[in-house]
Parts: C-alpha cells; sequence; structure tokens
C-alpha cells in the first residue's frame, strides 16, 4: 500500500493512547511521512512539543520524527494537525 488515510493511535510514553486521523504515504524507497490530525483537547503541551513517537494502525507499530514542533500553527478549526516522518517501516 502506497498511502493511508484512516485512523490511527498515537502511543504515548506513559501507556495513554491518542487517537488520529492519519494521511499518509509512501515513495518507491519506503520512506513514508505525512500528517497526523487530533481533536481540538488534545492540544496539550505534551503533544504540541512531541519531537518523536510511535504510531499504531490496524495492530501494526510505526516510529516516526516530528521535525517542526511549530507545524501545528494553521492547522483546520477544530483541530490539531501535525506532520510526522517515518522511521523505519511503516505500520500500513
Amino acid at each position: 500500500m502506497q498511502t493511508y488515510r484512516g485512523t490511527a493511535l498515537l502511543l504515548l510514553d506513559d501507556d495513554r493512547q491518542i487517537a488520529a486521523g492519519a494521511d499518509l504515504r509512501k515513495n518507491d524507497a519506503g520512506s513514508w511521512a505525512g500528517s497526523l490530525t487530533f481533536p481540538a483537547e488534545a492540544k496539550t503541551p505534551e503533544l504540541l512539543n512531541l519531537t518523536e513517537g510511535t504510531l499504531r494502525i490496524a495492530g501494526r507499530d510505526g516510529k516516526f520524527n516530528r521535525l517542526n514542533t511549530s507545524d501545528w500553527i494553521g492547522s483546520p478549526a477544530g483541530r490539531v494537525r501535525i506532520r510526522i516522518e517515518g522511521n523505519g517501516d511503516a505500520p500500513f
């Protein structure tokens, strides 16, 4: 699969999970990247300052990096959107 649009879970270090909408894609080299969209109530300092994490899609985990913690500025109304770059195998 080259693209994934659907639901995902952001796994936090304290075992919490935050549901997200995911819009992700892989390139021919196997690298993956995209965006995660969260409800406004998820807008916490922990999420806004997140620089790396784990994403779970249908039971598969994928590690990612977030290079720009100000990327949420300009998110759609009532949402928080961040951009991520995969670090290893894609979870989709």
